[in-house]
């Protein structure tokens, strides 16, 4: 099991949706996000994830995919993706990666994620 960052993905994700808001909008939400020690629950992770477009979702899920190590490097797109029943109370999504393997994404209180694959796909697309 691999562990990856996903604050920071979920953040950069969103900033363009940010500037669709006002500038005191996105100046408070900007600064709410970059405030040092500023903690956010898995819970509240996974809204935000869930929450997201698509294809940002999509984004988010395979930045964790790559950067859980040697393995998830090898994946080039991910072509099919659902959310699973949490896993310990966590939010977790499943990812297919190319049509081939499948990774399940575990997000965690410590704004990272649990990464676990490549396994075989159960997922539908």
């Amino acid at each position: 099991m691999q562990r990856s960052t996903i604050a920071l993905a979920i953040m950069a994700a969103a900033l363009p949706l940010a500037a669709c808001g006002s500038h005191t909008e996105t100046a408070a939400n900007n600064s709410a996000a970059a405030a040092p020690g500023n903690v956010m629950s898995a819970d509240t992770l996974g809204a935000k994830v869930r929450d997201l477009p698509e294809g940002q979702r999509q984004g988010v899920l395979f930045r964790a995919i790559r950067d859980a190590g040697p393995s998830g490097a090898s994946c080039q797109s991910i072509t099919a993706m659902e959310e699973a029943a949490p896993t310990n109370g966590n939010p977790t999504w499943k990812a297919v990666c190319d049509g081939t393997t499948q990774w399940t994404i575990v997000l965690t209180a410590d704004q990272s994620a649990s990464v676990t694959g490549p396994g075989p796909v159960t997922i539908k697309k």
